[in-house]
Protein backbone atom coordinates (compact mmCIF):
# COMPACT_ATOMS: atom_id res chain seq x y z
CA UNK A 1 0.00 0.00 0.00
CA UNK A 2 1.25 3.54 -0.82
CA UNK A 3 2.69 5.37 2.22
CA UNK A 4 0.29 8.30 1.79
CA UNK A 5 -2.66 5.85 1.93
CA UNK A 6 -1.28 4.30 5.11
CA UNK A 7 -0.94 7.74 6.69
CA UNK A 8 -4.52 8.60 5.76
CA UNK A 9 -5.80 5.42 7.40
CA UNK A 10 -3.76 5.89 10.56
CA UNK A 11 -4.57 9.59 11.07
CA UNK A 12 -8.10 9.05 12.53
CA UNK A 13 -6.72 6.42 14.92
CA UNK A 14 -4.01 8.79 16.09
CA UNK A 15 -6.53 11.55 16.72
CA UNK A 16 -8.80 9.17 18.62
CA UNK A 17 -5.87 8.22 20.81
CA UNK A 18 -5.06 11.86 21.52
CA UNK A 19 -1.88 11.82 19.43
CA UNK A 20 -1.34 14.94 17.31
CA UNK A 21 -0.45 14.19 13.68
CA UNK A 22 3.12 15.00 12.71
CA UNK A 23 3.68 18.44 11.19
CA UNK A 24 4.63 18.30 7.50
CA UNK A 25 8.24 19.33 6.92
CA UNK A 26 8.74 22.55 5.00
CA UNK A 27 10.51 22.22 1.68
CA UNK A 28 13.67 24.24 1.10
CA UNK A 29 13.17 27.23 -1.25
CA UNK A 30 14.63 26.77 -4.74
CA UNK A 31 16.81 29.58 -6.07
CA UNK A 32 15.49 30.95 -9.39
CA UNK A 33 17.59 34.03 -10.08
CA UNK A 34 19.87 36.64 -8.57
CA UNK A 35 20.33 40.23 -9.69
CA UNK A 36 23.11 42.49 -8.38
CA UNK A 37 24.30 46.05 -8.66
CA UNK A 38 22.26 47.53 -5.81
CA UNK A 39 23.57 49.65 -2.93
CA UNK A 40 22.44 48.18 0.41
CA UNK A 41 19.00 46.95 -0.81
CA UNK A 42 16.64 46.74 2.16
CA UNK A 43 13.13 46.07 0.85
CA UNK A 44 11.30 44.93 -2.28
CA UNK A 45 7.65 45.15 -3.31
CA UNK A 46 5.74 44.02 -6.42
CA UNK A 47 3.42 46.33 -8.36
CA UNK A 48 0.87 44.04 -10.05
CA UNK A 49 -0.78 46.83 -12.02
CA UNK A 50 2.49 47.66 -13.79
CA UNK A 51 4.29 44.30 -13.50
CA UNK A 52 7.22 46.02 -11.81
CA UNK A 53 9.35 45.44 -8.73
CA UNK A 54 10.60 48.33 -6.61
CA UNK A 55 13.70 47.99 -4.42
CA UNK A 56 14.80 50.44 -1.72
CA UNK A 57 18.54 51.17 -1.54
CA UNK A 58 19.99 52.65 1.65
CA UNK A 59 23.31 53.47 -0.12
CA UNK A 60 25.83 54.92 2.37
CA UNK A 61 24.79 54.58 6.01
CA UNK A 62 26.16 55.08 9.50
CA UNK A 63 28.87 57.56 10.44
CA UNK A 64 30.06 59.55 7.45
CA UNK A 65 27.06 58.63 5.27
CA UNK A 66 26.25 60.94 2.38
CA UNK A 67 22.99 62.81 3.11
CA UNK A 68 20.02 61.79 0.94
CA UNK A 69 21.88 59.41 -1.34
CA UNK A 70 19.25 56.70 -0.82
CA UNK A 71 17.15 55.71 -3.83
CA UNK A 72 14.51 53.40 -5.29
CA UNK A 73 15.28 50.98 -8.14
CA UNK A 74 12.69 49.84 -10.69
CA UNK A 75 12.79 46.30 -12.15
CA UNK A 76 10.67 44.58 -14.76
CA UNK A 77 8.51 41.56 -13.99
CA UNK A 78 11.42 39.20 -14.70
CA UNK A 79 13.77 40.87 -12.25
CA UNK A 80 15.81 42.89 -14.75
CA UNK A 81 16.81 46.38 -13.63
CA UNK A 82 15.09 49.02 -15.77
CA UNK A 83 16.45 52.00 -13.87
CA UNK A 84 18.81 51.63 -10.91
CA UNK A 85 18.33 55.15 -9.52
CA UNK A 86 14.70 55.61 -10.46
CA UNK A 87 13.64 57.84 -7.54
CA UNK A 88 16.40 59.61 -5.63
CA UNK A 89 16.75 61.97 -2.67
CA UNK A 90 15.91 59.63 0.20
CA UNK A 91 18.03 59.17 3.34
CA UNK A 92 18.11 55.43 4.13
CA UNK A 93 14.87 54.07 2.64
CA UNK A 94 13.83 50.77 4.12
CA UNK A 95 10.40 49.13 4.14
CA UNK A 96 8.18 49.72 1.09
CA UNK A 97 4.40 49.72 0.72
CA UNK A 98 2.05 50.31 -2.21
CA UNK A 99 -1.30 52.01 -1.59
CA UNK A 100 -3.58 54.59 -3.18
CA UNK A 101 -1.54 54.53 -6.39
CA UNK A 102 1.55 55.67 -4.48
CA UNK A 103 4.75 54.08 -3.23
CA UNK A 104 5.72 54.66 0.43
CA UNK A 105 9.06 54.12 2.16
CA UNK A 106 9.92 54.16 5.85
CA UNK A 107 12.97 56.43 6.20
CA UNK A 108 15.12 57.88 8.96
CA UNK A 109 13.36 61.25 8.94
CA UNK A 110 9.89 60.56 7.56
CA UNK A 111 7.44 58.31 5.76
CA UNK A 112 8.27 59.21 2.17
CA UNK A 113 5.39 59.27 -0.34
CA UNK A 114 6.25 58.87 -4.04
CA UNK A 115 4.23 59.31 -7.21
CA UNK A 116 4.69 56.31 -9.52
CA UNK A 117 3.89 58.16 -12.75
CA UNK A 118 6.14 61.13 -12.02
CA UNK A 119 8.83 58.95 -10.38
CA UNK A 120 9.19 61.65 -7.75
CA UNK A 121 8.83 62.31 -4.02
CA UNK A 122 5.60 64.21 -3.37
CA UNK A 123 5.45 64.28 0.46
CA UNK A 124 7.43 63.53 3.59
CA UNK A 125 5.25 62.63 6.59
CA UNK A 126 7.10 63.25 9.88
CA UNK A 127 6.24 63.38 13.60
CA UNK A 128 4.77 66.73 14.69
CA UNK A 129 7.53 67.36 17.25
CA UNK A 130 10.09 67.81 14.50
CA UNK A 131 12.42 65.09 15.78
CA UNK A 132 13.81 62.25 13.66
CA UNK A 133 11.17 59.66 12.92
CA UNK A 134 13.47 56.62 12.97
CA UNK A 135 11.00 54.74 10.79
CA UNK A 136 11.87 51.37 9.29
CA UNK A 137 9.30 49.11 7.67
CA UNK A 138 6.05 50.33 6.07
CA UNK A 139 2.81 48.52 5.28
CA UNK A 140 -0.72 49.27 4.06
CA UNK A 141 -4.03 47.73 5.07
CA UNK A 142 -6.96 46.89 2.78
CA UNK A 143 -8.48 50.35 3.27
CA UNK A 144 -5.32 52.12 2.07
CA UNK A 145 -4.06 53.25 5.48
CA UNK A 146 -0.25 53.18 5.71
CA UNK A 147 1.58 52.27 8.94
CA UNK A 148 5.12 52.86 10.20
CA UNK A 149 6.74 52.50 13.63
CA UNK A 150 8.89 55.20 15.22
CA UNK A 151 11.70 53.71 17.28
CA UNK A 152 12.30 57.07 18.94
CA UNK A 153 8.70 57.53 20.07
CA UNK A 154 7.77 53.82 20.48
CA UNK A 155 4.64 54.63 18.51
CA UNK A 156 2.93 53.23 15.43
CA UNK A 157 1.91 56.07 13.11
CA UNK A 158 -0.91 55.83 10.57
CA UNK A 159 -1.38 57.80 7.37
CA UNK A 160 -5.09 57.80 6.51
CA UNK A 161 -8.03 60.02 5.66
CA UNK A 162 -7.34 62.14 8.75
CA UNK A 163 -3.72 62.72 7.79
CA UNK A 164 -0.56 61.44 9.43
CA UNK A 165 -1.18 60.74 13.12
CA UNK A 166 0.18 58.73 16.07
CA UNK A 167 -1.98 55.62 16.30
CA UNK A 168 -0.81 53.15 19.00
CA UNK A 169 1.97 53.61 21.55
CA UNK A 170 3.64 50.39 22.78
CA UNK A 171 5.74 49.39 25.78
CA UNK A 172 9.14 48.32 24.39
CA UNK A 173 9.93 46.51 27.64
CA UNK A 174 7.15 44.07 26.67
CA UNK A 175 7.27 44.04 22.88
CA UNK A 176 10.76 45.28 22.05
CA UNK A 177 11.32 47.96 19.41
CA UNK A 178 9.84 46.89 16.10
CA UNK A 179 11.61 46.48 12.79
CA UNK A 180 9.17 44.51 10.60
CA UNK A 181 5.59 45.76 10.15
CA UNK A 182 2.94 43.97 8.06
CA UNK A 183 -0.83 44.40 7.72
CA UNK A 184 -2.49 40.97 7.69
CA UNK A 185 -6.28 40.97 7.41
CA UNK A 186 -7.80 42.75 10.41
CA UNK A 187 -4.57 43.14 12.35
CA UNK A 188 -1.06 44.48 12.15
CA UNK A 189 1.92 42.18 12.71
CA UNK A 190 5.10 43.71 14.13
CA UNK A 191 8.43 41.96 14.61
CA UNK A 192 11.06 43.06 17.11
CA UNK A 193 14.80 42.32 17.29
CA UNK A 194 15.22 42.05 21.05
CA UNK A 195 13.01 42.25 24.12
CA UNK A 196 14.28 43.18 27.61
CA UNK A 197 13.81 40.56 30.32
CA UNK A 198 14.80 39.73 33.90
CA UNK A 199 17.39 37.25 32.61
CA UNK A 200 18.71 39.67 29.98
CA UNK A 201 17.76 40.38 26.39
CA UNK A 202 15.62 37.83 24.57
CA UNK A 203 15.23 37.49 20.82
CA UNK A 204 12.31 39.32 19.25
CA UNK A 205 8.83 37.94 18.65
CA UNK A 206 5.70 38.78 16.63
CA UNK A 207 3.31 41.27 18.20
CA UNK A 208 -0.23 41.85 16.90
CA UNK A 209 -2.33 45.02 16.97
CA UNK A 210 -6.03 44.85 16.14
CA UNK A 211 -6.78 47.39 13.40
CA UNK A 212 -10.25 48.18 14.77
CA UNK A 213 -9.54 48.38 18.51
CA UNK A 214 -5.77 48.84 18.86
CA UNK A 215 -5.64 45.84 21.22
CA UNK A 216 -2.15 44.33 21.49
CA UNK A 217 -1.45 40.58 21.40
CA UNK A 218 1.27 38.13 20.43
CA UNK A 219 1.83 35.16 18.09
CA UNK A 220 3.06 32.21 20.16
CA UNK A 221 5.32 32.44 23.21
CA UNK A 222 8.79 31.49 21.98
CA UNK A 223 11.45 34.05 20.98
CA UNK A 224 12.05 34.04 17.21
CA UNK A 225 15.02 36.17 16.16
CA UNK A 226 16.07 39.57 14.85
CA UNK A 227 12.88 39.94 12.83
CA UNK A 228 13.13 42.12 9.75
CA UNK A 229 10.59 41.23 7.04
CA UNK A 230 7.20 39.59 7.67
CA UNK A 231 5.02 38.14 4.92
CA UNK A 232 1.81 36.01 5.08
CA UNK A 233 2.39 32.65 3.41
CA UNK A 234 -1.18 32.19 2.16
CA UNK A 235 -1.84 29.26 4.53
CA UNK A 236 -2.30 31.03 7.85
CA UNK A 237 1.39 31.28 8.70
CA UNK A 238 4.17 33.70 7.82
CA UNK A 239 7.66 33.78 6.37
CA UNK A 240 10.06 36.10 8.20
CA UNK A 241 13.70 37.06 7.89
CA UNK A 242 16.08 36.87 10.86
CA UNK A 243 18.50 39.62 9.84
CA UNK A 244 21.67 38.96 11.86
CA UNK A 245 22.21 35.23 11.27
CA UNK A 246 20.67 35.58 7.81
CA UNK A 247 17.91 33.04 8.38
CA UNK A 248 14.64 32.64 6.52
CA UNK A 249 11.98 31.20 8.84
CA UNK A 250 8.45 29.95 8.53
CA UNK A 251 6.20 30.80 11.50
CA UNK A 252 3.16 28.57 11.93
CA UNK A 253 -0.27 29.88 13.02
CA UNK A 254 0.54 28.65 16.55
CA UNK A 255 3.86 30.51 16.65
CA UNK A 256 6.00 27.47 15.87
CA UNK A 257 9.29 28.29 14.15
CA UNK A 258 10.88 26.28 11.34
CA UNK A 259 14.07 27.35 9.53
CA UNK A 260 13.92 27.31 5.73
CA UNK A 261 17.29 28.78 4.69
CA UNK A 262 20.42 30.24 6.22
CA UNK A 263 22.09 32.81 3.99
CA UNK A 264 24.21 35.69 5.33
CA UNK A 265 23.94 38.63 7.69
CA UNK A 266 21.79 41.30 6.11
CA UNK A 267 18.94 39.11 4.84
CA UNK A 268 16.42 41.95 4.89
CA UNK A 269 12.78 42.84 4.19
CA UNK A 270 11.40 40.04 2.01
CA UNK A 271 8.34 39.96 -0.25
CA UNK A 272 6.21 36.85 -0.92
CA UNK A 273 3.69 36.25 -3.71
CA UNK A 274 1.68 33.14 -2.67
CA UNK A 275 -0.10 32.81 -6.03
CA UNK A 276 3.28 32.61 -7.79
CA UNK A 277 5.07 30.74 -4.99
CA UNK A 278 7.72 33.44 -5.32
CA UNK A 279 9.96 34.66 -2.49
CA UNK A 280 12.11 37.76 -2.99
CA UNK A 281 15.00 38.39 -0.59
CA UNK A 282 17.05 41.60 -0.57
CA UNK A 283 20.59 40.88 0.63
CA UNK A 284 21.54 44.22 2.17
CA UNK A 285 25.23 43.59 2.75
CA UNK A 286 25.74 41.64 -0.48
CA UNK A 287 24.07 44.27 -2.72
CA UNK A 288 21.84 41.85 -4.57
CA UNK A 289 18.28 40.52 -4.75
CA UNK A 290 17.44 36.82 -4.78
CA UNK A 291 14.26 35.13 -6.00
CA UNK A 292 13.20 31.68 -4.82
CA UNK A 293 10.38 29.27 -5.62
CA UNK A 294 8.66 28.09 -2.41
CA UNK A 295 5.27 27.02 -1.13
CA UNK A 296 4.38 26.21 2.50
CA UNK A 297 3.48 22.70 3.53
CA UNK A 298 0.19 22.16 5.33
CA UNK A 299 0.26 22.45 9.12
Amino acid sequence: MHPSRVAALLAPLALAAGIAPARAAQAAPELLWTVGGFSAPESVVYDRARDRYYVSNMATRGDGATPRDGFISRLDGHGNIIELKWITGLENPKGLALANGRLYAGDDDALVEMDLEQAAIVARHAPADGGPAQFNDATADGAGNVYVFSRRLDTVFRLGKDGFQPWVKVDPDTTGKFNGVRADGDRLLLGSWQVPGPQGEQLGHLTTIDLATGAIGRIGNAPIGHIDGIEPDGRGGWVVTDFTPGRLLRIGPDGSVEPLLTLSIGTADLHYLPDRQLLLLPMLRDDHLRAYRWAPAAD
